[in-house]
């Protein structure tokens, strides 16, 4: 798919691409965070079919649903491939977790499972990409990725009574763990 841009001066950016079904979108940033969406049916039509304005929040819930961090369709033969190396499981973290309030840093979970946190959805919102200092709350869903081992060890963690964790000095933080 080719992409164009071009700059709107005193306006932001203005993004032009052709669909594989052969309809024309136009995009448009707004220097003040609004976003509006052009669809042409016929790509040398004057006027578009339909338009949509959205502010800069719901424009990123949008690219989030559209990147795939809720729901993420496989073909079977990819997904069998998938299986066998890499998973992509959401957790729920109970409220006697371990992990329950306290900061992703903090938990050490790559370090301790070598999973990686990628998405949290608490309640109707979505938080991609969390940050090390995100605290994960009770209630949680974690949408988390690694192997079929560090998922079921990172499931454990967000079931275990925080009775059961190492002495807080045991591991050190480390560069790793930021970025869970």
């Amino acid at each position: 798919m080719k992409v164009k841009t071009a700059d709107l001066p005193g306006i932001g950016k203005r993004y032009s691409l052709d669909l594989a079904e052969g309809d024309h979108l136009v995009i448009i940033l707004h220097q003040n965070g609004y976003r509006e969406i052009y669809h042409f049916s016929d790509p040398d039509a004057d006027e578009p079919d339909w338009t949509v304005k959205m502010t800069d929040e719901e424009a990123r819930q949008i690219g989030a649903i559209l990147m795939g961090a809720d729901y993420q369709p496989v073909s079977d033969d990819r997904m069998e491939m998938l299986l066998k190396s890499i998973r992509i499981e959401w957790l729920q973290v109970k409220p006697e977790s371990e992990l329950a309030n306290r900061r992703i840093i903090d938990s050490q979970i790559r370090t301790r499972t070598g999973a990686t946190i990628i998405a949290i959805k608490r309640g109707d919102r979505m938080i991609g990409s969390p940050d090390a200092q995100e605290i994960i709350l009770p209630g949680d869903v974690l949408m988390v990725v690694g192997n079929r081992m560090q998922t079921k060890g990172l499931d454990h963690m967000c079931h275990s009574c925080i009775l059961n964790m190492p002495e807080r000095g045991s591991t050190p933080d480390s560069g790793s763990a930021a970025s869970s």
